[in-house]
């Protein structure tokens, strides 16, 4: 049985962030973008390795002549560097303990966590919302444990006994059809763990509790309220988008969002165009949504198809992910090009929509508005 735990720590190390955005104020949540290219990543492996972008008809340049690809491997620096999609939701309750949300875990995750979050100050996470089972979404949770943090359980002789871990499990909460991929994936993440008591664990591994939810549930995340529902991600493969935070109506029943996440879509049911549209007449303050590339594919969104979702739901403001560097463009070279939609054109345009980047700070949010 434990007697102590190890608290002194003699071989920290300091870090020196190029900037901190400090944490939301009380009631209010925030955003980060950890990831923002295709499965792949960007620059492709393969384009690297072979020094041509394998669809040299379509791959882009930028105006200096080099391929995005090449710009990418070059320069550490550069946005066309984009690693799997994800996002983390910084929530401050009124308690003011900051409660940190990602969404997806990646087979880039670690390069994600390394590029931005000693930068905000993050240190662990609390709660994983995964979108659907691929890879890109969910290969990074063999990593998840050093995104916890073990306080070692001493005996009375100084020897290690356990481990606890702060805030206890992790909660990873997806559809039952995505949890089950990853309980056959990662089944030692999946399992019971050993305890040698409530609350310690007897070796040093990730401590999870996956919790199925319907594709249209609505929860609350340490007060923060989410709404999940379910788009299309080529065929009839779902992949969850998400609501974060609450607006309310002028009528009776109405409900509203501020911030949209929609990583992976190909299709958005009726019923679910329906709710968005409902949504958007109280207002979106950001939508976020998977775009590809500009030619046509299966199971994503391309360019013409994400600005016409942003056309029907009329956000404040759209940030575009998902992106295949080579096939859509250089980031502010794209850019330059969306920037024309925020000028009005017989009423259609008057939009704000951009490609987002790997380490963007999003915006403040209230998570609660009456």
């Amino acid at each position: 049985m434990s007697t102590a735990e190890s608290t002194a720590d003699d071989n920290k190390f300091k870090l020196e962030p190029e900037s901190s955005v400090p944490c939301p104020g009380k009631g209010r949540f925030d955003a980060l973008v950890l990831g923002s290219g295709v499965s792949t990543a960007c620059p492709v492996m393969g384009h690297v390795l072979r020094r041509q972008c394998e669809h040299s008809r379509t791959a882009r340049r930028k105006c200096d002549g080099l391929t995005v690809c090449e710009e990418a491997y070059s320069n550490i620096n550069s946005k066309n560097r984009r690693n799997n999609v994800s996002i983390l939701v910084r929530y401050t309750p009124p308690d003011g303990n900051t409660h940190h949300i990602m969404v997806d875990a990646g087979k880039t995750l670690r390069e994600a966590v390394l590029k931005s979050f000693p930068k905000f100050n993050v240190t662990c996470i609390n709660t994983l919302l995964v979108t659907h089972g691929h890879a890109d979404a969910m290969l990074g949770l063999d990593d998840i444990r050093d995104l916890q943090i073990f306080t070692r359980v001493l005996d009375k002789n100084g020897e290690v006994t356990g481990y606890r871990v702060e805030g206890g499990a992790l909660a990873v909460l997806s559809n039952k059809a995505t949890l089950d991929t990853i309980r056959q994936s990662f089944p030692y993440i999946a399992a019971k763990p050993d305890m040698i008591e409530p609350g310690v664990l007897k070796r040093r591994v990730a401590y999870v509790e996956l919790t199925d939810v319907e594709n249209n549930a609505s929860i609350d995340v340490a007060g923060l309220p989410v709404r999940f529902f379910p788009v299309l991600h080529g065929g009839t493969y779902i992949s969850l988008g998400f609501a974060f935070g609450r607006k309310a109506g002028t009528c009776a029943g109405e409900e509203g969002h501020p911030f949209i996440y929609i990583s992976d879509v190909k299709h958005v049911p009726d019923d679910v165009m329906d709710w968005l549209s409902g949504v958007a007449r109280i207002g979106i303050d950001l939508l976020v949504v998977d775009t590809l590339m500009r030619d046509l594919m299966f199971a994503h969104f391309n360019l013409d198809e994400a600005l016409a979702l942003i056309r029907k739901l009329r956000p404040k403001r759209a940030l575009l992910v998902g992106m295949n560097s080579c096939s859509i463009g250089d980031h502010d070279e794209v850019n330059h090009e969306l920037q024309a939609l925020r000028e009005p054109c017989d009423g259609l345009e008057g939009i704000d929509v951009q490609l987002a980047y790997d380490g963007q700070y999003l915006q403040e949010f209230d998570a609660n508005v009456p």
